[in-house]
């Protein structure tokens, strides 16, 4: 039983390892936009962690954050900065919906987007989205802030 119990612990340890070096490998992008009032910048980063003492990211509201051990396991944070007169807002309605271009029939995936601020730098980092599994491809990103007509931002995921 202990042998198990060490070799279930080795595994859990490993995997852990190797999703972390898969979140950290993911590459950046940024994309920014004018929607109606707002500057929207749009990122896509490493997965990011939102619990525990080391956690970047601090949930502030809305669809509960995508943990990284939770699958499927994310390896990108797709989120939207919303500002007004060089501000954060926090408190906007944000959807973010994206689709992996080639298709026509390709549908939407609607990302459940929370409301987060970097933990430590408080509500003026306040941003909007949630970790996501991205496979290499190119992808349309629709965002909505407030109802207004939605913008469409297109990015590239490529292999890490």
């Amino acid at each position: 039983m202990r042998k198990f119990l060490f070799i279930a612990a080795a595994l859990a340890f490993t995997l852990g390892t190797f999703l972390a070096s898969c979140a950290a490998q993911a590459k950046s992008l940024s994309r920014t936009a004018q929607i109606g009032p707002y500057t929207v910048t749009l990122k896509l980063l490493p997965a990011e962690s939102f619990a525990g003492g080391h956690s970047d990211m601090e949930w502030d509201g809305g669809a509960k954050p995508h943990m990284l051990n939770q699958a499927p396991h994310p390896n990108h944070h797709m989120v939207v900065f919303v500002k007004k007169q060089g501000k954060a807002v926090e408190k906007a309605s944000v959807g973010i919906s994206y689709r992996l271009m080639g298709t026509a029939s390709q549908k939407w995936t609607t990302l459940p987007v929370a409301r987060m601020y970097v933990r430590g730098e408080g509500r003026g980092t306040t941003h909007y989205g949630n970790n996501v599994l991205l496979a290499p491809g190119n992808y349309v990103v629709r965002v909505t802030i407030d109802g207004a007509n939605p913008h469409l931002f297109h990015i590239r995921v490529s292999k890490d």
